[in-house]
């Protein structure tokens, strides 16, 4: 998808430092997240498309070394996640546009809004990373994949980084304790975005646990209070509309 292509070369490694081995499989380099509008007289129409992507455009998204790759939506903006295990991001991001997946393009970029403010070379948006866990317990084919959206307050966006950049130890023991894996925070324009995986049996009790221990109520709490609240949460879930393992 040019929801890959033209995420350019300084895209290469959103998040340095998080090389990771997976199970019988080559080493992951890097993960990417983005961001791209959906014209809302077509968000219907993409969700569809997205459900019936060409086989042959899934193919060649595995040829170029992506994998682990979602796009979530939520108010007429489309978030992405992938993986990318190769070893020559540019090239193989140049390499993906055969003719299949120009034919995919030809009906997906009108659909889609690009930021006005992306860099040269753009198509989806990248995002900074705030923060990322990367340990998985379970290959990512068998978890469930979440999304979320929430809204920094403008005066308190610095406090934020500076509590995503001392993610406590503890915290992070209890998140990989309950099942909870592959975590990334991102941010752009006063928004974050947050991908995680779930690969538990019950994900209430999980979250129950988790929200019984004060390590971790601590910290999410830090970082609520940094957030506006929206429809008595400060956190929307994202709908899914594409994946691909």
């Amino acid at each position: 998808m040019k929801d890959i292509l033209i995420i350019s070369v300084i895209a290469a490694s959103l998040i340095s430092g998080c090389l990771q081995a997976q199970e019988g499989g080559p080493m992951l380099q890097s993960r990417h997240g983005s961001l791209i509008r959906v014209k809302p007289e077509y968000e219907e129409r993409y969700i569809i498309l997205h459900k019936h992507t060409f086989p042959g455009v899934l193919e060649q998204i595995h040829r170029v070394n992506i994998r682990n790759y979602s796009i979530f939506l939520k108010d007429g903006v489309l978030f992405s996640f992938f993986e990318y295990i190769g070893d020559n991001f540019k090239a193989d991001m140049e390499r993906i546009a055969d003719e299949t997946t120009k034919e995919w393009w030809k009906l997906t970029d009108p659909m889609q809004e690009p930021f006005s403010d992306r860099k040269e070379g753009e198509w989806w948006t990248e995002m900074e990373a705030l923060f990322s866990l990367d340990k998985k317990n379970k290959p990512s084919d068998g978890a469930r994949r979440f999304g979320l959206v929430a809204e920094l307050k403008p005066d308190r966006q610095d406090e934020f980084r500076e509590l995503c950049s001392h993610f406590p130890k503890d915290v992070e023991k209890i998140t990989y304790a309950h099942h909870f894996q592959n975590c990334h925070l991102y941010s752009r324009d006063g928004k974050v975005y947050y991908y995680y995986e779930y690969t538990g049996e019950d994900f209430r009790t999980d979250m129950a646990a988790m929200n019984g221990k004060k390590p971790f109520t601590d910290f999410q709490s830090a970082l609520n209070q940094c957030l506006v609240e929206k429809e008595g949460s400060s956190w929307q879930i994202m709908q899914e509309v594409f994946h691909t393992d």
